[in-house]
């Protein structure tokens, strides 16, 4: 891929920023009976500084102690030109022993290859994932603590939260079990819309091609805030957060 008319799909490189959250073989744990109060944040999506998409992730908690992680992508300037205008994710999930156990996983991007429209289910007694969505279905062992992309992310959060330098997520994707490594890179002053926050950096390390990082503010409760991925071709998309909003009804940290 070169620079910005090389580009024929948005979904391709959004979807691998939004995996930073893009975010050990055990599951994150979390304490508390919630193990992070329910929001609705929306970023501003940019590639090499043009804007061309908007992003929204929510949380929401479920019946039966089960809890919904959602992201929804829509274009915007001249990302309307490319592909669909909209693509979604889903996470349910529930605590097992204190950690997070994902029980299944859906995507839906009307111009996405198979993987961009996967079903996941994730089968705790035997150890086995399934893809159930378009494409080939395939059902795999997976370890203990197998996460999908979508709540890697929480996990990345919670273990910072819990004090972690270094993270280690296997998650399932593409019928295979893939490794994602990050690592702390340090800590630096982040301008957001609403203010200048105090955000860790955390680093990449399992991709030799590209580099990838995500910045979290403590202050926001760890909350992931801006997100950049380099591509070798000199690609650069930044995701950044616009507005925040915890316990939805109630307080905005960032409104």
């Amino acid at each position: 891929m070169s620079q910005w008319p090389g580009i024929t799909r948005w979904r391709s490189w959004l979807k691998g920023c939004l995996m930073l959250l893009l975010l050990g073989g055990a599951p994150a744990s979390a304490g508390g009976e919630d193990p992070y109060p329910e929001f609705v944040a929306d970023y501003d999506v940019r590639v090499n500084g043009i804007k061309v998409g908007n992003a929204t992730f929510s949380l929401s908690h479920l019946e039966r102690d089960e809890y919904l992680y959602r992201s929804e992508a829509t274009k915007a300037g001249l990302g309307r030109l490319l592909g669909s205008d909209k693509a979604t994710e889903s996470s349910r999930w529930r605590l097992a022993d204190n950690a997070v156990q994902v029980l299944e996983y859906q995507a839906y991007n009307k111009d996405g290859d198979d993987d961009d429209n996967a079903h996941l289910v994730f089968h705790w007694d035997s150890l086995e994932v399934e893809n159930r969505g378009a494409g080939e279905h395939w059902r795999i062992a997976m370890p203990e603590g197998t996460l999908d992309k979508m709540v890697m992310q929480l996990a990345m959060l919670f273990d910072l939260r819990d004090g972690k330098t270094a993270f280690r997520y296997p998650v399932a994707t593409r019928g295979r079990i893939k490794e994602y490594r990050f690592e702390r890179a340090g800590e630096e002053t982040t301008e957001l819309p609403f203010g200048n926050y105090r955000t860790v950096r955390l680093q990449r390390t399992d991709d030799e091609r590209d580099q990838s990082w995500v910045w979290s503010a403590p202050e926001l409760e760890y909350f992931p805030v801006r997100f950049v991925k380099h591509k070798q071709s000199g690609l650069k998309t930044e995701i950044l957060l616009r507005r925040l909003e915890f316990n939805p009804g109630g307080t905005e940290p960032g409104s």
